[in-house]
């Protein structure tokens, strides 16, 4: 009984062009939308390569071993790792060299540029021990001390 109203409603809509009409439609919007679609697809996970792109040159960053271009390289190996194991085809050596440099850019523009090798010094062996130690007191102790008579002066000269 259901299947038989079932299909006298299947038959109406073809019957009348409506089924014709809504299958037009669905192809339509389908149509319309794929580009929008593989547009916000393609924007998302470049929003995601961008975010990944900066995580891996904090962590860069902080490496002691590695020279500037090193650390360069080393990025860019593992954001096109992480774009392969993703799946996304779409990006290119460029691409990910342009994002790990903007990535890196934006890093120095947040204050965080620390990407030059850490060097120990080491004293010199002729001069002795005593003395580094020495001025760094005579350093901060010939500080003059600045009172308020001194700022008023300051103020009228």
């Amino acid at each position: 009984m259901m299947f038989n109203q079932i299909n006298d409603v299947f038959n109406w809509l073809e019957s009348t062009g409506i089924l014709a009409a809504l299958g037009t439609l669905v192809a339509l919007v389908i149509k319309q939308l794929a580009p929008y679609l593989k547009t916000h697809i393609k924007d998302k996970q470049l929003n995601q390569l961008t975010q990944y792109a900066l995580q891996t040159v904090i962590r860069m960053a902080t490496l002691v071993g590695l020279s500037k271009s090193d650390r360069q390289k080393a990025a860019i190996q593992e954001v096109t790792q992480f774009a392969q194991q993703l799946g996304f085809t779409w990006v290119t050596p460029t691409i990910v060299t342009s994002l790990v440099e903007a990535a890196y850019q934006q890093f120095k523009k947040l204050g965080y540029d620390n990407h030059a090798p850490k060097t120990t010094i080491f004293p010199d062996p002729d001069e002795p021990a005593t003395s580094v130690a020495a001025s760094a007191s005579t350093s901060t102790s010939e500080k003059p001390v600045q009172t308020a008579t001194d700022d008023a002066q300051a103020k009228e000269g």
